[in-house]
């Protein structure tokens, strides 16, 4: 179904401003932007401007904001086209502050909801990466070979086979 993009997206300011202060005054709850009724999961400018008020936070480096933003947009609309990008920079902000944990759940959360999503090969490599981080070292090399091997040709995978070669270099095997 094409459907035609909602006029209200020429206005993203107002909006984002209003998903930020909504995301303030909830702290858990996620509250409708601006306390407008009509603002829920049905307003795809209201989705559009909460998904940019977290990756604006994150291309500051602000990844404490930018998680906690991801976090509500992901709670509020589960199913939007922009959930699996959502996920993967949720996923760098817990990875840009050395929280692995999360970080790998998130990215494995991407790769169990939408596998088919254009950010499943990234998720994939930084699925690896946060294993090496853990210590997983074992599981961090199949999730890497497997990268290369799913993925041929592309950038995730030389990433991939880069860190592999240094793998073995460090274990000098």
């Amino acid at each position: 179904g094409g459907t035609p993009p909602a006029p209200a997206a020429g206005k993203p300011a107002a909006a984002a401003g209003n998903a930020a202060a909504a995301g303030n005054a909830a702290a858990g709850q996620p509250a409708p932007a601006g306390g407008n009724p009509g603002a829920g999961a049905a307003d795809p400018a209201a989705a559009q401007a909460a998904y940019d008020v977290a990756f604006k936070a994150i291309r500051a480096g602000n990844y404490v904001e930018a998680s906690r933003q991801f976090r509500s947009f992901i709670q509020q609309y589960p199913n939007h086209a922009l959930a699996p990008n959502a996920l993967y920079w949720l996923g760098e902000s817990y990875y840009a502050t050395t929280n692995y944990p999360v970080a790998l759940e998130s990215f494995q959360r991407l790769l169990s909801q939408f596998p088919q999503s254009e950010k499943a090969p990234d998720a994939l490599l930084k699925v690896g990466y946060s294993q090496l981080e853990l210590k997983q070292t074992a599981a961090a090399r199949a999730t890497l070979t497997q990268v290369a091997a799913k993925y041929p040709g592309t950038k995730v995978a030389s990433l991939a086979q880069e860190r592999l070669q240094r793998l073995q270099l460090q274990s000098g095997n």
